[in-house]
């Protein structure tokens, strides 16, 4: 049986993953952004219309994320309430 420090430890873990993950996508929607740009100079028109969609599903993403990690603070605080309980 799992101890409630394991729980907590485990759900550290994840928080510190999604913070990772979310900036991982940050970073690809800034290459996205420079990405679009450069199309947008150059006048490539549709490419720029499929990378500006990308660039817009990238920022629903990190809005995904972050709350993914609000949820597993959540997590964390009722796991540590328990803890004292």
């Amino acid at each position: 049986m799992a101890s409630i420090d394991e729980v907590i430890a485990s759900i550290s873990a994840n928080t510190n993953a999604a913070t990772e993950f979310q900036g991982q996508i940050e970073g690809t929607k800034a290459m996205t952004e420079e990405t679009l740009g450069q199309l947008q100079a150059l006048s490539v028109e549709g490419a720029a219309a499929a990378i500006g969609a990308c660039k817009d599903q990238l920022e629903e993403c990190s809005a995904l994320a972050a709350a993914l990690q609000n949820k597993l603070n959540e997590a964390m605080a009722t796991a540590t309430a328990a803890k004292q309980q």
